[in-house]
Parts: structure tokens; C-alpha cells; sequence
């Protein structure tokens, strides 16, 4: 038997050989330069070429760069150069049903630092540096660092809020590499607020006046004493009080100050009048209700906005108030000519101070308040999170400054985002990463010109504190099972696991993933994505149960580092969410493969390969931890980012801000699946004799890639395009935005179903969501 599979599997290798193939030439795998590559070049052992010819630099596809013959394809690296980044890059070919790849270093940069554990009781920090042209020397806070084996340190460190590591490499290169502890708080949030999103609060405030009930206000302005002339005397009591057709301004100006006006049209005010009259030299008391009535009336006033004690203060200042000719309706009086003259003028004469601290009232009571809570909103006292797993974080953001300009109103937050009760086992950490830079405040329009509602700038040292802490709440620990994911199942990885292989169908497969640092993201200006997400040094063991075993039992593990291109949204109860949908480069930096099955590298390449791309959107999903700014009983509809500030270290959103109720009283839209179009992939799958000797072979996956095309019924296109996001198998849900297809890749083998699900610019979510079905399988 052993004879007869060697056999078959050399005939699988003839078979391979014979095949058209795509090689790549240059650049070579591994290579190192500190220049981009001067050409990139494909050879073609067929006798044509390819006619599914993709080639892909760093997630860009960029086939239509090169010139294609029957014999190869090339480029000049010029017209490429745009493409390739500091550090490792991807160059992959598809091509003859087949995918090749090779990994280049563009070296501009020092090295890198990884921090694999830290001891604060010992002060002790253990990790290791990394740079493709070597590394010449490292010191933290100015003290070198002695470096063993494979560039690894274990040395002590002050404890501090900074901690800054500078590495040299072979090309001279040197890099700064500062940690902040995870107790600093940053001045990293900027939240702007334009005249548009002041003009939503307007309907607010004209619809609680409209609606209000004076009379606790008019109930509490007492008698007044308009007369007291020896003749008669007279007071006056405010009754009631009548507000029509009211319109309200709020401008922004440019001293911090809001200029806000009320205007409104029959104004009536009822009175009681009360007092005496002498007749005769008799007194005779008197009462009359009396209506003071007025077409038009104005009131202007200034609401100073000031930061006290890290909250927004708003006071009023320099009300004024006009109004037309005043009209006076006595409802009974004494027939004596001169009096009704007399009483006329006293209440013309009380009208004006009345009038002033009647609507300073209204201002305090019903209008502050609102647009306090409107603008007080935007920080966040403290506030816990608890995550979907009971992760806990603890986030803090209160105003340090204010400014307004270009009619917006601009807050600076500091910030902290912490684990407060971090579980055992998550390995210690030096901090988070930082860049030095200011968080820029916005202005009235995005850079390409376009004006918005509501914004803020969030520095990547927020983002990456809030990673940091996700970590250290145990968030990027995680299990993956036929519970977390329901196609890892010895029928799921037939895609690249041999026929032959000691993984029977009736046994478990358990992984776990254990991260030694937290991720981080560093921002670029890029089409379509913010930047990249990085995380380095991650453990993930493969386990199997069998039968007769009675237990899990770890069959290899490997240390990897992944990037990924991510993007951003907003979510609807106020966080920044990371979108990961394209497919991460991943780099193997150790293996462990003493397990007690023999597997080849192959089928540990492809663990991470196919698993991978299905717990990064689970792990995005759970990393709902940086807070945006928000504003009172109002959502952000994100309609543009942009990456900002110096060294492009700031991520700024922008959009709409859309009222819950209107998104509660909006029609919900409705997803239509267009096309479902599924795709055979040809996959290699390796084999590992007694002797271990590895041969492979092609297998065909069916329906291995799908891609799904999407439409919608948007009840609101006036308004913008529909929102979709998706998941994959109960997975986790992908980022919203516009998009008409969704591309699935790496799909294990089994039955899956994708659920896609829209929602309008009013951000109404779809009420039920179409789901696609389709079975992958594997040819063997």
C-alpha cells in the first residue's frame, strides 16, 4: 500500500510538473533593497498565456500595468512604484489556475521592536528586533540594550509614562520606536460641530416650545408693583402666557459664542391687575384681567460657551428684546379717562424688563438645557463598556479647549481607554504605540470641499490605546471551535488537507489564539482604506480530539505577524468600527510542529490561510472601543474619512448627524440578491510520508470563490446610497458601506450561508435580511 501511494503521489508530481505554470523572476522572494524594484517580470512556461491572469501588489490589483505576452508579462517599476511600501511587500500571481508569491523588502526604515512580555514588578521587558538588512544596535531610553540570539533582548526599563526604544540597522537606517504606558491620557479626540448640525437642533427647540407648558415660568414670576400714584395704586400678575408661528436662530460666531434669537408672532400675555382707586377720598379696591397682546416680538441673546472644571459651561449674555406697537385689552375697568391713560403707560413701562426676564427664563429653562445637553453630549464623564464575550473597558473623555471658527464649534477631548479587571494569562505589555503630533480641529468642509454636520479627528495614539486595552481585556484571546466557527470540522479543511491524512472525519479540531502584543494600526493616505492593521507575534496552536486519545492534543503550533488594509465607519450607538475585508498578508515567523501527527508545511500555511480571513471580521467586530464624539438623541452618518495632521497620524470622519426619531419613523429598505457567481479554485494540498518526504499535489475546489452581486430598494435616494454589510456563516458582521458586490475567498469546505443586510442614509437597518446559500466542496 505504501509502494502504491508512492507511486500515485510521484504521478501527481509528474502531472504538476507537466503543467503551464507562472514563475516570478524579479523581484526575487526575500530580497532586500533599500530601492523600489527596478522592473517586475513573469515568465509563462505555457505556449500561451494565461487567460485568468491576476496579479496583485499588496491587496492592488495591477494587471493592467503589464504588458502581456505568450511568454511573459512585465512592468516597469516606475509605473508600479506608487504600489510598493516601506517595508515587506506582496507581489502575487494568479495564473493556470494556480497562485505564486513572493515577499521583497523595500527597506527605508530602521527596525522593528516586538514586545513580547513585560514584568512591572521586576521592571524587566522581554522581546526581540527585527529588520530584513539585520540590526546593528538598540537602546531604550538612551541605555543600549544587549541583544542574544535572533536579536532577542530581556533588560530592564524605567517605569514611566514613555518609554522610547532607537534601533539601527544594516543600512544605517534608524528608527524611534515610543511606547506610552497605558495610564496617559491624550489630547486626541477633536470634535467639530458645523452650522449644519445646529440647524437640526433648531427643529428640536422650535418643537419643545411649541409643545411647552409655561406655567411653572409664569407661575413663578410673582406680582409686580407697576403703580403707586396716591390716587390709585396698582399690581400686576402674570396669568398666562401664548407663543405662535415661533422661529429660532442659533448662528455660530467666531468669539465662542452662539448668537440666538426667538421670534414669534401674536404674542399674548394675560394678566391680572389689582389695586386701589380713591374716589371722592374713598378707596374703592379694583381688579380686571387683562389681555397685553403684540404682533411681533424679538428676542436676542448670546450663549457663551466655556470650558469649567472639564465640562462645556454655557451662560447667557447681552439679551435684548423688540417688539411692535403693544396693545392693551382691560377687561374691566373704572370709567375715568385719565386712569385708563395712567394704567396704559404703567404697564408700557413694566412691558420691556418683563419681557427680558420672562424670555431669560425661557432661555434657562427650556432652550439651555437643550442645547446643553446637545453640546454636552459630545464628551463622556466615564463610561464602562462591556463587550459581547464580558470583556470590560473603562473610556474617558472630557473637553480641554474650545474654539469656534468658520461658524462651527471645535472641542479638543482628552482621552484614556484602559482595562480595568484584565484577566490572567494575557502576557504583559510595555503600552501602546505613539507618534507625536497634534489632533488638528476640523474645519467647516472636508479637503475635497464638501460641507458637513458633524466630525471629529481621533489620533492613532487613541486608536491604538483602545487596542491596547482590547488586548489587555483578554478581546484578542480567543478560541476557534465548530462553535466559533462552523466549518472548521476535518470535512471543512478537506480544501487543503490530504486524502490520506491521519484527521479522520469524526474527530474535533480546537485552535486558540494567543497574541504575545496588542494590534495597532498605522494610518496612510490610501484609495478606499485608512491604513493598515497590524498584529505581530501571534500564537495560534492546532489541537485535535480523537476518540481513542479522550483528549485535545496540540499538533503544531505558529507564530505569525499579519497586515491587513482596514477601513472605517461609524457605528449607530457611537463608536469608531474597523472594517477587515481584504485578505491579510500574513508572515510565519515560527513553527512548532513536534505534535504528534507529522504535517506538512503546506498544511500549516494553509490553516492560517483559510481561518484567517474568518476571525479577522470577528475580531474587527469586538473591537467596537474607541468612542466618537456624540450628539444628544442623534447619530452620525459617516459620509467621508480623510487622514490628517502632521505625519498623517489622525483619522478624521465626517457626516450627517440623523435624528433616532426620524430613524425610527423612516421606511426601511429592502436588499435584492442580483447574481450569485461561483468559481472553481484549484488548490495545492501537500503530503507527508513515513519518511517524511513532502510531495503535492492540485485538487479542485468547487465553489471555492463566490462572488455575490447586490442591489437595493432605497426609500430615500434623494438622501445618498444604501449601506450593506455581510456576514458569513454567523460570523462576524463586516463594516457598512456602499458597495454592489461582496467577494468571497479561502472558503472552508461545507454548506455556507452569507447574510447581507442594508440600511438607508437615514440609517434605517433592513427589518429582514435576504440569506445566499451554497455548498463548497472539494474534487479530489
Amino acid at each position: 500500500m505504501i509502494i502504491l501511494k508512492r507511486m500515485l503521489l510521484l504521478i501527481a508530481v509528474l502531472g504538476l510538473a507537466a503543467c503551464d505554470q507562472a514563475n516570478i523572476v524579479t523581484p526575487t522572494n526575500n530580497s532586500v533593497s533599500i530601492e523600489k524594484p527596478v522592473t517586475f517580470q513573469i515568465a509563462f512556461t505555457g505556449s500561451a498565456a494565461p487567460t485568468d491572469l491576476s496579479i496583485q501588489l499588496n491587496t492592488v490589483d495591477v494587471t493592467d500595468l503589464f504588458t502581456v505576452t505568450d511568454v511573459n508579462a512585465s512592468a516597469d517599476g516606475a509605473l508600479l512604484a506608487d504600489h510598493v511600501f516601506s517595508g515587506r511587500n506582496i507581489f502575487r500571481v494568479t495564473a493556470y489556475n494556480q497562485i505564486k508569491q513572493v515577499a521583497f523588502y523595500y527597506d527605508t526604515e530602521g527596525p522593528e521592536i516586538h514586545i513580547l512580555d513585560t514584568d512591572r514588578d521586576a521592571l524587566t521587558v522581554t522581546g526581540y528586533v527585527s529588520d530584513p538588512a539585520g540590526v546593528e544596535s538598540l537602546t531604550l531610553d538612551g541605555v543600549a540594550v544587549e541583544l542574544g540570539a535572533g536579536n532577542a533582548f530581556t533588560t530592564s526599563f524605567v517605569d514611566q509614562p514613555f518609554n522610547t526604544f532607537v534601533a539601527l540597522d544594516g543600512f544605517g537606517h534608524s528608527k524611534t520606536t515610543e511606547i506610552a504606558r497605558g495610564d496617559n491620557e491624550f489630547n486626541g479626540i477633536a470634535a467639530r460641530l458645523n452650522q449644519g448640525g445646529l440647524d437640526f437642533l433648531v427643529n428640536v427647540l422650535e418643537g419643545e416650545l411649541a409643545k411647552a407648558d409655561f406655567q411653572e415660568i409664569v407661575d413663578n414670576i410673582g406680582t409686580i408693583k407697576l403703580l403707586d400714584a396716591g390716587i390709585f395704586d396698582l399690581n400686576l400678575t402674570v396669568t398666562s402666557l401664548n407663543l405662535d408661528n415661533i422661529d429660532i436662530g442659533l448662528d455660530v460666531q467666531d468669539d465662542e459664542k452662539i448668537d440666538t434669537s426667538l421670534y414669534t408672532q401674536n404674542f399674548e400675555l394675560g394678566v391680572s391687575l389689582s389695586g386701589r382707586v380713591w374716589i371722592l377720598f374713598i378707596p374703592v379696591n379694583w381688579s380686571s384681567g387683562a389681555t397685553i397682546q403684540m404682533d411681533e416680538l424679538y428676542v436676542g441673546t448670546d450663549l457663551l460657551l466655556d470650558i469649567l472644571n472639564s465640562d462645556l459651561d454655557i451662560s447667557l449674555s447681552s439679551t435684548t428684546v423688540d417688539h411692535s406697537a403693544i396693545a392693551i385689552d382691560l377687561h374691566n375697568t373704572p370709567n375715568i379717562l385719565n386712569f385708563i391713560d395712567m394704567l396704559t403707560s404703567a404697564v408700557v413701562n413694566i412691558i420691556a424688563p418683563l419681557f427680558e426676564d420672562l424670555f431669560i427664563t425661557i432661555l434657562e429653562k427650556i432652550i439651555i438645557p437643550i442645547v446643553s445637553d446637545f453640546i454636552k453630549d459630545i464628551p463622556i464623564t466615564l463610561q464602562l463598556v462591556t463587550l459581547d464575550d464580558g470583556e470590560e473597558l473603562m473610556i474617558r473623555a472630557l473637553p480641554t479647549y474650545l474654539d469656534s471658527f468658520g461658524n462651527g464649534i471645535s472641542v479638543d477631548l482628552g482621552t484614556r481607554i484602559w482595562a480595568p479587571n484584565p484577566p490572567a494569562g494575557i502576557p504583559g505589555s510595555l503600552g501602546s504605540l505613539y507618534v507625536e503630533g497634534e489632533t488638528p480641529s476640523l474645519g467647516s468642509t472636508t479637503p475635497d470641499g464638501i460641507p458637513f454636520h458633524f466630525g471629529a479627528s481621533i489620533s492613532s495614539n487613541v486608536i491604538n490605546q483602545a487596542l491596547h486595552a482590547a488586548h489587555e481585556a483578554g478581546v484578542t484571546t480567543m478560541d476557534i471551535s465548530p462553535g466559533f466557527y462552523a466549518n472548521a470540522t476535518p470535512a471543512g479543511i478537506a480544501v487543503y488537507t490530504p486524502a490520506d491524512s491521519e484527521i479522520d472525519e469524526a474527530d474535533q479540531i480546537g485552535m486558540r489564539i494567543e497574541p504575545a502584543s496588542a494590534p495597532y494600526i498605522k494610518l496612510m493616505p490610501s484609495d478606499g482604506v485608512a491604513g493598515v492593521f497590524a498584529w505581530y507575534d501571534v500564537k495560534l496552536t492546532f489541537d485535535l480530539y480523537k476518540a481513542e486519545w479522550g483528549e485535545y492534543r496540540t499538533l503544531f503550533g505558529v507564530t505569525f505577524n499579519l497586515e491587513v488594509p482596514f477601513e472605517v465607519n461609524s457605528t449607530e450607538d457611537g463608536f469608531l468600527s474597523i472594517g477587515i475585508e481584504q485578505l491579510p498578508t500574513i508572515h510565519i515567523t515560527k513553527t512548532d510542529a513536534t505534535g504528534m501527527i507529522v504535517l506538512p508545511p503546506g498544511f500549516i500555511n494553509s490553516t492560517l490561510d483559510f481561518f484567517m480571513p474568518a476571525v479577522m471580521p470577528r475580531l474587527a467586530e469586538e473591537l467596537k472601543v474607541v468612542p466618537l464624539p456624540r450628539i444628544y438623541e442623534h447619530t452620525l452618518l459617516m459620509r467621508d474619512f480623510w487622514i490628517a495632521g502632521s505625519g498623517n497620524n489622525n483619522l478624521s470622519l465626517a457626516g450627517d448627524l440623523i435624528p433616532v426619531s426620524v430613524t425610527a419613523a423612516a421606511t426601511a429598505p429592502e436588499t435584492t440578491v442580483e447574481d450569485v457567481v461561483t468559481e472553481d479554485v484549484t488548490v495545492k494540498v501537500e503530503s507527508v510520508d513515513a519518511n517524511g518526504v513532502v510531495t503535492s499535489k492540485a485538487v479542485t475546489v468547487n465553489n471555492g470563490e463566490v462572488t455575490i452581486d447586490i442591489d437595493g430598494l432605497n426609500p430615500n435616494p434623494d438622501l445618498g446610497l444604501l449601506e450593506y454589510r455581510y456576514r458569513v456563516d454567523g460570523g462576524g458582521w463586516s463594516i457598512w458601506k456602499r458597495r454592489d458586490e461582496i467577494h468571497l475567498s479561502r472558503l472552508l469546505a461545507g454548506n455556507h450561508t452569507v447574510e447581507v443586510c442594508s440600511r438607508t442614509p437615514l440609517l434605517k437597518r433592513e427589518l429582514s435580511c435576504p440569506v445566499v446559500e451554497f455548498t463548497t466542496t472539494v474534487a479530489q
